[in-house]
């Protein structure tokens, strides 16, 4: 083999090299731009579920003022729950206010509730920053308001139903000492004070609109 022949075989060893080194430089751009697209759309879905829930809230503040309710009347949930579901992430567990013993309907309600987990776990990680914390915060409390609402409907038609069958018909203070009404109640003032604080959190801190900064860039 001629000095020629060996000079074009190392040329064409280092072409080699280097095409190959392109071609990897290239996939792993393909990949970055992939990857960074990924959690652009990431993103984007758990935001909007987010931001969802929280024009329900915002629409339905005064809604969820119970501060002139009477102790000894019961809370009426039916129609806040059903407004704070009426979106087409949270549409499908309305109806279980309505009939909260119902297996099917309680097993719909309970796999949203773990997928609303699931959202708020996301943008925890999605959303490294006190920002991102304050929407977790935000869907967690509002979960709980939904549970604790569902709850408090299972204990007002069971004081309710079993008082009608009864002979001897009861008050109502009678009944929220046997069944415990007052420690419900109080539960369910709780999980909307601690939404709301959470909500007001977001105004102040104009969390919304530092989180749209952030997908932008």
């Amino acid at each position: 083999m001629n000095i020629i022949e060996i000079l074009k075989e190392d040329i064409f060893s280092i072409i080699t090299a280097i095409v190959a080194i392109i071609a990897i430089f290239q996939t792993s751009k393909q990949l970055k731009m992939s990857n960074k697209q990924f959690l652009f759309n990431k993103r984007i879905e758990n935001y909007l579920i987010f931001y969802g829930i929280y024009e329900l809230y915002m629409d339905n503040i005064k809604l969820l003022d119970y501060s002139d309710e009477k102790s000894d009347e019961a809370i009426i949930v039916d129609i806040q729950f059903s407004q704070l579901t009426n979106n087409s992430y949270l549409k499908d567990i309305t109806k279980i206010i309505n009939n909260p013993k119902n297996n099917d309907y309680k097993t719909e309600f309970l796999i949203k509730l773990e997928d609303m987990k699931r959202v708020a776990t996301e943008i925890s990680f999605l959303f490294q920053n006190k920002y991102g914390l304050a929407l977790h915060d935000f869907i967690v409390c509002y979960q709980n308001v939904l549970l604790e609402m569902y709850k408090y409907q299972i204990l007002s038609d069971m004081m309710c139903n079993n008082n009608e069958q009864s002979f001897n018909k009861k008050t109502y203070k009678e009944l929220q000492k046997q069944y415990g009404e007052l420690k419900h109640r109080d539960k369910l003032y709780k999980s909307l004070d601690k939404l709301k604080n959470n909500y007001n959190k977001i105004i102040d801190e104009k969390v919304v609109e530092k989180i749209k900064k952030e997908m932008r860039l």
